[in-house]
């Protein structure tokens, strides 16, 4: 009987050591995207939650608009704990510059001057024909290359602006009639950003809710509940010296957009032209 299991052994092999289970290796993502970093180390195997340092004052809104600058553990190395990604809006763009243009100058202090070509003054040169100027030289006239000028409503130039956003409720008859009436025209006034939710199920595109004045969280604000809809942050179309890196809730506005519709849920829906905070 022994001498069976022997034999047994002998052909397939026994043993009562445990297989050891291979180890997950971390993959170089410095200098992706945040987006293709998360995807990839997801794909090496990664199970952990990874831990993502960065992202300025709001957090991170739109993972693609984000780069990794620096990764824990290094490219190549097992992953033991969950591994920590450092992100900014651009790395070593100043370096870069910097080594550009110090390329560039010594390329220029390198380059040996052109000495011009000699021109040959053998040939004899041809004296133009004289042109008659009996006839009138007419002056072609100016061409206006200036864009159309776009007119701007406002509360003081305007009177039914002026009284939507002092008046009506959100769901009052007249803000549908002004929507009716002043589609596809750009209005200007000062908000403040009320409320930010995702749009549907996407997680880089959101509707952002827009009210009057100053933002408050006691005071109700007048006027109606305008919407930028279906928006990420670049279709905002920041301006101005102070341009965060998000937009939330309690954000002061200027805002200069077109009318778009009133719809059932009683949002007056608006397309950005451009905002500044203010």
């Amino acid at each position: 009987m022994i001498a069976a299991i022997a034999a047994i052994c002998g052909l397939v092999g026994c043993t009562s050591e445990p297989t050891a289970e291979s180890s997950t290796v971390m993959p170089d993502v410095i200098g992706t995207s945040l987006d293709v970093a998360l995807s990839d180390i997801e794909r090496a195997g990664v199970e952990d939650e990874v831990e993502v340092l960065g992202g300025g004052t709001f957090g991170i809104l739109d993972e693609s608009n984000w780069q990794v600058c620096e990764q824990v553990p290094d490219a190549g190395q097992d992953v033991t704990d969950p591994p920590r990604l450092s992100v900014d809006r651009s790395c070593d763009e100043e370096e870069s510059d910097s080594a550009s243009e110090s390329d560039e100058q010594a390329s220029s202090d390198t380059t040996p001057p052109t000495e011009p070509e000699p021109v040959t003054t053998d040939a004899p040169v041809e004296e133009p024909e004289p042109v008659a100027t009996d006839a009138p030289i007419e002056e072609p006239e100016p061409v206006d290359t200036s864009a159309p000028t776009v007119e701007v409503l406002t509360a003081e130039n305007n009177e039914d602006l002026a009284a939507l956003l002092t008046g009506p409720g959100e769901c009052d008859d007249s803000v549908s009639a002004f929507a009716s009436s002043y589609r596809g025209r750009t209005i200007e006034f000062d908000g403040n950003v009320a409320f930010v939710a995702n749009h549907d199920d996407y997680d880089t595109r959101f509707d952002f809710l827009i009210y009057v004045g100053d933002f408050s969280d006691t005071v109700a604000a007048p006027g109606p509940s305008f919407q930028f809809e279906d928006e990420n942050f670049t279709d905002l179309k920041m301006t101005g010296s102070n341009i965060p890196d998000a937009i939330g809730p309690g954000l002061n506005i200027r805002v200069v957009a077109e009318v778009e519709e009133f719809t059932e849920g009683c949002r007056l829906l608006l397309d950005p032209v451009s905002t500044e905070v203010r």
